[in-house]
């Protein structure tokens, strides 16, 4: 679980303690002693969480997290306060400054990483979102940024929209008490299946699942319902807030609960965290569409809605800089429609076109959002899996291709027109990106056979080598054959090369480009339908 933990120590909470437990949970952690230190450190290296002692020295947690929310570059770092025995005051005072949870202390190790995982996704696919909206504007777009940030008042106006899932006989006061109370607009479900039904029908901003927990099966229903709507794509973005036994929060939270409360927790604290989660889905809401709306005659395939290969080169670049940064490892997968051209010949660019967009709609729902899916040639697509290692990647990879070729894709002039993908995949693991971020550039671009788009290669210190034997434009070796070294070809290539400079990410971007070519490659001369690794 990578992440970056800032924590503000104070009397209650023993920084260098706590950084150890979570060191073990290999998170990399920073231990300030007071609020203002850590204050500091976070205005000079951006955190990916913060946890802050609710009487830190310096200046307290509540000051430290009013301070990180004034900061545009900093509201949007999760935030966690602690503390033992605080007034009730005190903890919605912290929630209503911006504050993501407050734990109470003492807390064991398996909650309390489960709100780490859950909120470090939660930064990442914010991180995710800027940088989509960064990429946009390195090519020349506007994009919306939000100027006041995810606390702004006008993301909870007007109010939200929440579906009550609860199905004891105090359901519809408990509805009425939340539109009254905190002036949401409340549906009621009785039970997971009438709940998934009005999602569809119309997906909420808001779900809050209230199960009775003296009945029998009730609380494992509502950990399958949770599961059901993160898998859901009408509720997938929706802000699920579950009131679980304190034995079943962690399971909510690594399942894709927004946040989880006690079934006692008080009408004034639930109302704050449902503002909280109201805003951050509106933010959300926000950059997406303002990406979406940006990007989408410059960088966009009109055809399939995917980006194009322009989007991709750009931001595939500025994936490798941040992986490099995080120390993750990124995987590139390239995808190549099998004997496409007989589908236009046979069936009519009409067939060959609805083919493209089907296969475009089942690629996007193999792959997660925070992944990269673009189309970058004829019938050629990418896609960038951050954080994913190889194991991950041919899982996704897999996924994929048994998707294409389960069921046929509808012809527009009638019938079915059967299709195959075949798939190369490359994985740059967290030290040779590093390196890539530390060296000297010198690039090339491989020879293609006619009719073939040339993919680059950046030939640079730290990365496995394209392998000869699959480089484009080269036969297949005969099993017997000996294939020359990459280190031969290599040096071959880089006497030729001219040397040039590129901006950082950009020669990761472009030898993972390469290696994912080459493996496509293979996929191609071997039969066609698999899915090919080139080699770590």
């Amino acid at each position: 679980m990578p992440g970056r933990i800032l924590i503000a120590g104070g009397p209650s909470v023993d920084a260098h303690r706590l950084a150890d437990r979570l060191a073990d949970a290999f998170l990399a952690v920073h231990a300030a002693p007071d609020g203002r230190d850590a204050l500091d450190h976070a205005l000079a290296s951006e955190p990916d969480l913060v946890i802050a002692d609710v009487r830190a020295g310096g200046i307290s947690g509540l000051a430290l997290c009013r301070a990180l929310k004034a900061h545009a570059a900093l509201l949007h770092v999760p935030l966690l306060i602690a503390g033992v025995d605080v007034a009730p005051r005190d903890r919605l005072a912290t929630l209503e400054a911006g504050a993501d949870d407050f734990l109470s202390l003492p807390i064991a190790d398996a909650p309390l990483l489960a709100r780490l995982r859950n909120l470090l996704r939660v930064k990442a696919m914010i991180d995710e979102l800027r940088a989509r909206d960064r990429t946009a504007r390195s090519l020349g777009l506007v994009a919306w940024t939000p100027a006041s940030g995810p606390l702004a008042p006008d993301l909870v106006e007007p109010p939200g929209d929440l579906l009550l899932v609860r199905s004891d006989a105090g359901a519809r006061r408990r509805a009425a008490q939340l539109s009254t109370a905190l002036g949401l607009s409340v549906r009621r479900a009785a039970d997971g299946r009438e709940a998934l039904e009005l999602v569809d029908d119309a997906p909420p901003e808001l779900v809050l699942i209230e199960p009775d927990p003296e009945a029998p099966g009730a609380v494992e229903a509502a950990l399958r319902l949770v599961a059901a709507l993160r898998a859901r794509p009408a509720a997938r973005d929706a802000g699920v807030l579950a009131a679980l036994p304190e034995g079943s929060a962690a399971t909510a939270l690594d399942l894709g609960a927004s946040d989880c409360v006690a079934a006692s927790t008080d009408l004034a604290e639930l109302g704050a965290r449902l503002r909280t989660q109201l805003r951050r889905k509106r933010c959300s809401d926000r950059l997406r569409d303002a990406v979406r709306q940006g990007l989408e005659l410059a960088v966009t395939d009109p055809l399939t809605g995917l980006f194009n290969r322009r989007y991709a080169e750009t931001h595939l670049a500025a994936m490798v800089a941040q992986c490099a940064a995080a120390r993750q490892p990124l995987s590139l997968m390239l995808l190549d429609l099998d004997r496409f051209k007989q589908i236009n010949d046979c069936h009519g660019h009409p067939a060959g076109d609805a083919v493209l967009r089907g296969f475009a709609a089942r690629l996007r729902a193999a792959v997660r959002g925070v992944d990269l899916v673009a189309r970058i040639g004829g019938e050629e697509f990418c896609v960038a899996l951050p954080g994913a290692d190889e194991a991950e990647a041919r899982g996704v990879a897999e996924r994929v291709r048994a998707a294409v070729a389960a069921a046929p894709f509808p012809a527009p002039e009638g019938g079915d027109v059967a299709v195959t993908v075949s798939i190369g995949v490359a994985v740059a693991e967290p030290r040779a990106l590093c390196a890539h971020a530390a060296s000297r550039i010198e690039t090339t671009e491989a020879p293609a056979p006619p009719g073939r788009s040339r993919a680059p290669t950046s030939l640079v210190a730290g990365m496995a080598e394209p392998p000869a034997a699959f480089a484009r434009g080269a036969p297949a070796p005969a099993p017997s054959a000996r294939a020359p070294s990459a280190r031969a070809l290599t040096a071959a290539v880089a006497a030729a090369a001219p040397s040039v400079e590129e901006r950082p990410g950009e020669a990761g971007s472009s030898k993972l480009m390469a290696l994912a070519d080459a493996a496509l490659y293979r996929s191609k001369s071997q039969g066609r339908d698999r899915v090919s690794f080139a080699p770590s």
